[in-house]
């Protein structure tokens, strides 16, 4: 349905998702949040990313085919997000980019990946309307799959 693309920078290691109207969009991590590579609330997810800090470019997939994981993917989460709002936002603390989708139930799917080319980090975002399970599909070593989620993030303050 749509492929878009963007560049974003991300800053203290993660990329961000959530409902535009939440008066706290972000996140606080819990050292179980950092070790399974996300911090998740309803309305609101934060992903760590592969660096620290920088640039990166991000394709955003919404309501297309999921192929299968790439060679070139590090780590990968896949979540539910409940889209309660149409004004969803894909953030770090100093940027975001807008995004309007349908109100729905979708299957959220981020894929960390290298850098290309030209040397800049790439992140898939993908987004199709659906129920989910929490899965870590794939992990690097800085990824602690075992174990239960914490799925109750509190909002930073």
């Amino acid at each position: 349905m749509a492929k878009l693309a963007a560049d974003l920078y991300l800053s203290y290691s993660q990329l961000c998702i959530f409902i535009s109207s939440l008066s706290h969009p972000y996140n606080d991590w819990s050292d179980r949040n950092y070790s399974q590579g996300f911090s998740w609330r309803a309305g609101s997810v934060s992903f760590r990313a592969l660096v620290e800090e920088g640039e990166h470019k991000i394709a955003i997939f919404i309501e297309e085919a999921v192929p299968e994981i790439d060679s070139d993917v590090v780590r990968a989460f896949r979540v539910p997000f409940d889209v309660s709002d149409n004004n969803v936002e894909l953030a770090s603390i100093s940027h975001s980019v807008p995004l309007e989708l349908p109100i729905g139930l979708y299957i959220l799917q981020v894929e960390f990946c290298g850098a290309g080319g030209e040397g800049i980090p790439r992140i898939n975002v993908r987004l199709n309307k659906g129920v989910t399970s929490f899965l870590i599909l794939k992990a690097d070593a800085e990824i602690e799959r075992e174990g239960d989620f914490d799925l109750e993030a509190l909002p930073a303050t």
